[in-house]
């Protein structure tokens, strides 16, 4: 208790330098608080925004070796994402975890629009099931005009209002709700594909950049048209008997056999059918009066449908790493190398650009910390210097090691933790300040940073305990050679006046 008053008195008594180190810390936690700050508000709003407007939580997608993005975006170079062959395992894992709130498969890709055989316009699409979209993101889709699509409505697309304002000047003519336009996009396996869709809505998104509002959505049967995915919309695969026998029995590696396939019989050569069966007729029957039965019950087989992402949504209380460990022993148990993310490589370049600008701000801090420490070190040491004979006395009068190095180290403390308060103060003013106009993004690659137009900064309860144990630890750091300098005066030299 004695110490603390003495490091406290101290304070005062040497207001020069108290001042001085008082300034350099409370300028450090000051920029300290109020960058981070700024950092956690954007990264904040692009989280809330990608998470409850986009990409959910977790995101399960096909095999792919590398991170993809909601827009089919990878680094791997791959065209198209391949569908979730085991979706409704996950599902099913997914639906019985109590912090699951929701999951949705979905499709995407790019694609070309165009009226007639006039392009006028492309960009990202999204193929879903429009109600369990508007379920799964209420918060963030509302209708501008015409209608939200129904089951049997055919081939449908809802526009944005970003999307319908360029398609119009690109068309020369308004385009909206009951216009016709095309779909075009070139798949891995069918081709250039086009189809036709009819303008259900314009739509609006209540968080997004200039680059998600431009996204559209279209029914999950055309999408796959597009992407050259096995489409629902012809019903089920109809099979009769015998077709359904042959598939069962097809032996593939019959194909790659080493037999030269050439059969002899009584001096008669023939082509062996790798296909054949005993049940089936060969390459030698091709020609042979048809002895088939009429076609008895007819197989009808429903094939599922192809999603490339499932969207997973979390209860505020879940933890994201573990859910996700669960869905990734759930993935090596299916064997299916099924891909299992987070929303910063779901978002893609926009979220990886906030995480880099923070890593980049804390690498700045950490050179601002070498210099606080050395120009701190430096002005304590002239500290302790001028106090050679004040600290040479009490170590005459009695006053051990141990109590010189608390004092000195409380001195430091004392004063890390009033320049840090009236730091952290000066900071929140700047931020309060700053909440009000908001900084507006001078260019586009500002406004995907800042998840909008505007950026609303808010003051980061995380951002003040980091700031505030980083100067801390600074000036505890900063003392330890001024009290090794305290240390080795001895009590003689207070004698001597020196």
């Amino acid at each position: 208790m004695i110490v603390a008053r003495i490091a406290f008195r101290n304070l005062f008594l040497h207001k020069a330098k108290t001042a001085l180190i008082g300034t350099i810390m409370c300028l450090g936690i000051m920029v300290l608080f109020v960058g981070n700050s700024l950092i956690d508000t954007a990264i904040g709003g692009l989280r809330r925004m990608f998470v409850q407007g986009y990409t959910g939580d977790l995101m399960i997608t096909g095999p792919t070796a590398f991170p993809v993005t909601i827009f089919g975006e990878t680094a791997g170079g791959e065209e198209t994402i391949p569908h979730i062959a085991k979706l409704p395992d996950y599902r099913k894992l997914l639906d019985s975890r109590a912090d699951v709130t929701g999951t949705m498969p979905m499709l995407t890709g790019s694609v070309e629009m165009g009226i007639g055989e006039t392009l006028i316009g492309q960009g990202s699409m999204f193929g879903v099931d429009i109600g369990e979209y508007r379920k799964f993101f209420s918060d963030n889709i509302s209708l501008v005009s015409g209608s939200w699509p129904e089951e049997g409505n055919g081939a449908w697309i809802l526009l944005s209002e970003q999307s319908v304002a360029m398609l119009s000047r690109s068309a020369g003519s308004q385009v909206g709700p009951g216009s016709k336009i095309t779909l075009s996009a070139l798949g891995e396996s069918a081709g250039t594909v086009i189809r036709e869709v009819e303008v259900k809505g314009v739509i609006r998104y209540g968080q997004s950049d200039s680059t998600l509002a431009r996204i559209s959505l279209c029914d999950s049967d055309t999408m796959r048209d597009l992407l050259g995915f096995a489409s629902l919309r012809d019903g089920a695969v109809v099979l009769s008997e015998e077709e359904a026998a042959f598939v069962e029995s097809f032996d593939p590696e019959a194909l790659f056999a080493t037999d030269t396939g050439i059969r002899v019989s009584d001096g008669n050569a023939s082509i062996a059918d790798p296909f054949r069966t005993d049940d089936t007729p060969g390459v030698d029957d091709a020609f042979a009066p048809s002895t088939t039965p009429e076609a008895g019950t007819v197989a009808a087989q429903q094939p599922d449908p192809a999603w490339q992402f499932l969207l997973v949504k979390l209860a505020d209380s879940a933890n994201p790493d573990k859910v996700m460990a669960a869905v990734r022993t759930e993935a090596d148990r299916l064997g299916q190398n099924d891909r299992v993310q987070d929303w910063v490589e779901s978002a893609g370049s926009t979220a990886r650009t906030a995480q880099t600008v923070r890593l980049v701000f804390d690498l700045l801090v950490s050179i601002v910390a070498v210099v606080v420490v050395i120009i701190t070190m430096n002005t304590l040491v002239v500290s302790v210097s001028e106090r050679i004979p004040e600290i040479g006395t009490l170590r005459a009068i009695g006053a051990r090691r141990a109590f010189v190095r608390r004092m000195i180290l409380l001195e430091t403390t004392f004063l890390a933790v009033i320049a840090g308060a009236l730091g952290l103060v000066l900071g929140g003013g700047i931020l309060l300040i700053l909440g009000r106009s908001g900084i507006t993004a001078p260019n586009l690659f500002f406004e995907a940073l800042f998840g909008g137009k505007v950026l609303i900064p808010q003051i980061s309860i995380g951002a003040a305990l980091r700031a505030f144990v980083w100067i801390l630890a600074m000036s505890l750091v900063s003392s330890l050679y001024p009290t090794a300098v305290a240390l080795r005066i001895k009590p003689v030299v207070a004698m001597q006046g020196d």
